[in-house]
């Protein structure tokens, strides 16, 4: 059996078996074994055959035998015979897509000659026009993909054709007349764009014009799977580009956009604003300037009259964009552009405020911050008007109104003009900015307006406080001296005014600083720094607590690098005078407050600044020492944990900056915090210390948590172990210092012992005299140390886990103490401040995947196996790992964690265990809703049950409770609500429909609840549940 034979045969059955035959053939011809005459000869009887499938079929194993041959296969003029033979083919109208395959396969073997693309062309536009007679996709396609090949590699060829033959354009753009295939569309826009973009072509524009301007809008909806991944968008702005290709186009195509702007299609709205957008940007200022009114007039309606805001938008864009392109052109026709948009603005600014000079001030906005030519009219059109309007306006309203248009027209002239630290889209050598003609009468409008307008006027002064901030932060348009005086307004306002409301002035005064601290820093040096340091007394004599904005604001000040170190050094000096003076403990809190918060605002400058020693020398040294001092030296606030904690705090920030060698001899005085003492009478080395002694700890945590893992610490590792967990079992520690030494153990056990030496320190806390899993010895203080110990190691993912994982789960079947083990596994996982990268802690990717993959299966299994009393505590711990592990880690296990997680709702006083399991349900029901079908009835009637303050039904009592059971808490019940609210959304109707009497009904209780909240949520909830089967709900 032949090659074409077995190919015929196998074509219907299995294609990759006729691709298999065509390959063999290609295989042969390449080798020798085949001649291409006699190949051509033997399909010489089924090419003239009369049924027309077998010669559609032919032309197909010779389009793919060619398009396996390799390149060099055939000779030149193999290839022109083998040309001039399938376009002798063409004649016949079965197998017109074989055809333009084959024809593809030479021209990718070998590039044609001008000639053979004008015959190729010509037979086309002959034999098969129009295209759209071929009824198959699969047909039209290749010869598509035929004339888009041409039209990218012999553009000249056609050019020539086109120039030399008068009737060519008209027949070539008919020739696609009628197509509807999106993946053919995508091609046929693609080759009328040449010539659009590249021929002259004259009286044929129209017609041209309109062949791709019908397609207009697409309304085109993919199937769905379609394996093309051809969208709507593709095929919008293929055409779009279509459009925009040529200004000939431009006679037809405004009108014909224009009158589809009309459509009650929002779509259709949409697609012509993005399309007049890209063809003002295309066509010229030439071109442009001959519409630009018309389009004014057209655009202006959809901003004026605002039916979507992104309409709105799109609008905006396209009046900008015929604004900047008549700036590349003569002043005439953007005047002429100008002159009416100025002028109507200006008519709907007399009546502000009102939605329509709202939108004259969006438009006037927009279009200025194109260019300077553009905002200089602008400005110059503009502005003398409003000042007028201003002078005359009989109410606050209206002079906030105008007010409003003169800020967003100096934010206009920033983006154009640039501010005081880099240059905007005028460059260097831009035209004089028309905004400082009208710089004095801005200033001093906005200035009396913030000065004089009553404190209650609360909107206008804060136009006002953002006008004055704009204005200081235009390029080159104010002097320092005026800066100055702003930046003094803004202090008294901060520091002076007494406060109103929300303080919102203030507030936006504070952050007005800032702003132009970043814009002008030595200026806010120079002149609010004298100011605020004036304000903050060395001693709070009178025991007013005035000084807090001030703090507020100044320390907010060193988010700006440049000032930085000046407010730090500030605040360093007014803490030295603060303690000198015997200020009250408040006062001095206040001062570490504000330098703590100064600190975090520029941490990242620390760690860049190699001068950070300073701040080790200046303020973490002398900290230090009042810290363990016992003289007059040591201010009376430092006897105070928070106050302590602060300092611990300040000091972190400050050493873990500092290089290894500096943290090294921190480090030598973590717990002797450079006093004269013996380490080993101090904690945690010692248990017989004083209150006051024992509060250090609290900054020697600080400390260990800014060390690098690399740092020497003060004794052996097992020893400071060891001793850590002894000092934290006493029992009248207060609850901040037992709190300290058990972060100091997980810090330890994170960074400071190296992987394979881990087992090896531990040993003193498993084995004897610790023997820290003893369940004999089992107590609170011993489970504290057993998660802290846990919480360093699990963060650095060791294998060591899968060995302490299952001794601390078996303590949750404990008589007395499974219950405390179960609370504590909600501190496993809980982020912690100070065991962070920036503290150089080891912090594995898969920590969080490493512990849910050792706890929550085996977790699961035991809670099927354990007793009836103990059930709650698993439940108890499940919540506790769920609440802090993303939902992805836990998809894996949705099956079967939701019926352990509607047990842990019937749980009674235990509010964030409820909480942690609606928060997990909700996440199953966000992302994997079938997973909870199945339950619908159960989790319906406990969020219902969740959701009341008063809980009914069936419950499940820890062990330990057997007194009158406390109410859901406020939290737990909105909660409940929110996540009963998305149950009607995720489920399909059929589940949720025979539940909504029963929800509506129980819900009575949570629309009358006490909070505001919950009643709120209950409202939402009702609502979308009622919604479920509306129309066809016969009640």
């Amino acid at each position: 059996m032949s090659d074409i034979q077995q190919y015929l045969l196998d074509y219907d059955r299995n294609k990759r078996d006729a691709s298999a035959v065509a390959q063999q053939s290609a295989t042969r011809l390449q080798n020798g074994d085949l001649k291409l005459l006699a190949l051509v000869e033997e399909l010489g009887e089924y090419f003239n055959g009369e049924d027309g499938a077998t010669r559609s079929k032919t032309m197909s194993y010779l389009a793919e035998v060619l398009s396996l041959v390799p390149q060099r296969a055939l000779s030149l003029q193999q290839r022109n015979l083998l040309c001039d033979f399938i376009l002798s083919r063409f004649e016949d109208v079965e197998g017109l897509g074989s055809c333009a395959k084959g024809l593809i396969a030479l021209e990718e073997r070998g590039k044609w000659d001008n000639e053979r693309v004008r015959a190729i062309m010509e037979t086309l536009l002959y034999h098969t026009h129009p295209l759209r007679q071929y009824k198959q996709q699969s047909e039209r396609y290749p010869v598509l993909r035929l004339i888009d090949t041409l039209m990218a590699k012999y553009r000249d060829a056609l050019r020539t054709l086109h120039d030399t033959t008068p009737d060519f354009m008209p027949r070539f753009i008919s020739y696609f007349d009628g197509e509807k295939d999106p993946r053919n569309l995508m091609v046929v826009f693609s080759i009328l764009r040449v010539p659009m973009t590249e021929w002259t072509i004259g009286a044929d524009a129209q017609e041209l014009f309109d062949a791709v301007f019908n397609y207009f809008p697409i309304t085109f909806r993919p199937p769905p799977d379609d394996p093309y991944g051809i969208t709507a968008q593709h095929l919008k702005d293929r055409l779009r580009d279509c459009i925009v290709s040529t200004p000939d186009f431009a006679p037809y195509a405004y009108p014909a956009l224009l009158d589809k702007l009309d459509s009650t299609s929002m779509n259709t709205k949409r697609d012509v604003l993005q399309t007049i957008t890209s063809s003002v940007s295309e066509y010229g200022p030439r071109t442009v300037g001959l519409y630009s009114i018309t389009l004014w007039d057209a655009l202006k309606f959809e901003v004026l009259n605002v039916q979507e805001e992104d309409l709105a938008q799109e609008a905006l864009m396209g009046l900008a964009a015929i604004a900047r392109t008549l700036s590349q052109g003569t002043s005439g026709p953007l005047n002429a552009y100008l002159r009416p948009i100025t002028k109507e603005c200006n008519e709907h600014l007399e009546d502000a405020p009102t939605k329509q000079s709202q939108a004259s001030a969006r438009i006037l906005r927009t279009i200025a911050g194109v260019s300077p030519e553009v905002t200089n009219l602008i400005m110059a059109g503009v502005l003398p008007n409003l000042f007028l309007l201003f002078q005359t306006a009989d109410t606050m309203a209206k002079k906030r109104g105008l007010l409003e248009v003169l800020v967003q027209l100096v934010r206009a002239d920033i983006e154009v003009y640039g501010d005081w630290r880099s240059v905007g889209l005028a460059k260097e050598h831009a035209p004089p900015n028309a905004l400082a003609q009208f710089r004095d009468q801005a200033v001093e409008v906005m200035v009396n307006g913030l000065s004089t307008a009553p404190v209650k006027e609360v909107s206008f002064r804060l136009v006002c406080l953002d006008g004055l901030l704009e204005l200081s932060k235009a390029r080159q348009l104010l002097s320092d001296d005026d800066v100055g005086k702003i930046i003094q307004l803004f202090h008294a306002i901060v520091t002076d005014e007494e406060s109103y409301g929300k303080d919102e002035i203030k507030e936006a005064a504070m952050n007005g600083l800032g702003e132009i601290a970043h814009q002008k820093p030595q200026v806010v040096v120079d002149r609010a720094f004298p100011a605020f340091m004036a304000q903050l007394p060395d001693a709070d004599v009178n025991s007013s607590k005035g000084y807090v904005p001030v703090l507020e604001a100044f320390a907010k000040l060193a988010s700006e690098e440049k000032i930085f170190d000046t407010v730090i050094l500030r605040l360093k000096n007014k803490f030295s005078s603060a303690v000198k003076q015997n200020a009250s403990s408040a006062y001095i809190v206040a001062l570490l407050s504000a330098m703590l918060y100064a600190l975090n605002q520029g941490a990242s400058k620390l760690e860049q600044n190699h001068e950070s020693l300073l701040y080790h020398q200046d303020i973490v040294l002398p900290l230090l020492a009042r810290t363990s001092s016992v003289d007059a030296s040591h201010p009376e606030a430092f006897d105070d944990e928070a106050t302590l904690d602060l300092v611990g705090r300040i000091c972190n920030i400050i050493v873990r900056s500092q290089p290894l060698d500096q943290q090294n001899k921190v480090s030598a005085e973590l717990y002797t915090l450079f006093r004269e003492t013996s380490q080993a009478e101090l904690p945690p080395f010692s248990t017989s210390t004083s209150p006051e002694y024992n509060r250090t700890m609290i900054v020697s945590t600080h400390l260990l948590a800014s060390f690098r893992k690399e740092t020497t610490l003060p004794c052996e590792v097992q020893l400071l172990i060891s001793s850590l967990a002894n000092y934290s079992q006493q029992p009248l520690l207060p609850p901040q210092v037992w709190s300290a030494s058990l972060r100091q153990i997980s810090l330890v056990m994170n960074k400071f012992i190296a992987t394979p030496a881990l087992k090896t320190c531990l040993d003193p806390l498993l084995k004897a005299p610790i023997d820290i899993f003893d369940p004999l010895r089992l107590d609170p203080p011993r489970i504290r140390i057993i998660f802290a110990c846990l919480k360093g190691i699990l963060l650095r993912s060791s294998p060591i886990l899968s060995t302490l994982y299952p001794q601390l789960l078996s303590f949750l079947s404990h008589p007395q103490y499974g219950l405390a083990v179960a609370h504590g596994f909600a501190t496993l996982l809980q982020p912690d401040d100070l065991l962070t990268k920036q503290n150089h802690c080891q912090i594995s990717g898969l920590h969080k995947q490493k512990s849910f993959a050792l706890l929550v299966p085996n977790i699961t299994q035991s809670f099927r196996d354990t007793s009836l009393e103990t059930k709650p505590n698993y439940l108890i711990a499940l919540s506790g790992i769920l609440k802090w592990t993303p939902f992805d880690i836990v998809v894996e296990e949705v099956g079967q964690l939701v019926p352990l997680l509607l047990q842990s709702l019937d749980l009674k006083g235990e509010g964030l265990v409820k909480e942690a399991a609606i928060g997990t349900l909700t996440s199953i029901l966000q992302e994997r809703p079938k997973q909870v079908e199945e339950h619908a009835g159960s989790l319906i009637s406990r969020l219902l049950n969740t959701s009341s303050s008063i809980p009914s039904g069936k419950v499940i009592l820890s062990s330990d409770v057997r007194k009158e059971i406390p109410a859901n808490s406020m939290r737990v019940r909105a909660t409940a609500l929110r996540c009963l609210t998305l149950v009607p959304e995720q489920l399909r109707q059929e589940i949720v429909l025979p539940y909504r009497g029963q929800v509506v009904k129980k819900l009575t209780a949570a629309l009358d609840d006490r909070k505001r909240e919950v009643r709120g949520q209950a409202v939402k909830c009702r609502a979308k549940w009622l919604a479920v089967d509306e129309d066809g709900d016969e009640d």
